[in-house]
């Protein structure tokens, strides 16, 4: 069974955050990532390429991935999500 990915507020500097946003209609996503203590993002992307690279990234790197979804956008398909 999957880990389940975890809510939150704001980006974890530990983890793989994935930002997710409605642009035009369409779920988008963005992945950030913290190095030191600044974060780079990979700008909003298609929600699908962004949820891959957030979870590639998480198993080359064994982090977890936690999720910023402020217009509860999530689908249970993609996973639990949990608080």
């Amino acid at each position: 069974m999957a880990k389940p990915f975890r809510r939150v507020t704001r980006p974890d500097a530990d983890a793989v955050t994935l930002c997710l946003a409605e642009t035009d209609g369409a779920t988008s996503g963005e992945v950030k990532l913290a190095d030191g203590r600044l974060f780079s993002t990979t700008g909003v992307l298609p929600i699908a390429q962004a949820f891959g690279i957030a979870v590639h990234v998480a198993n080359e790197s064994g982090r977890e991935i936690v999720v910023i979804d402020p217009h509860n956008l999530w689908k249970p398909s993609w996973g639990t999500l949990s608080a």
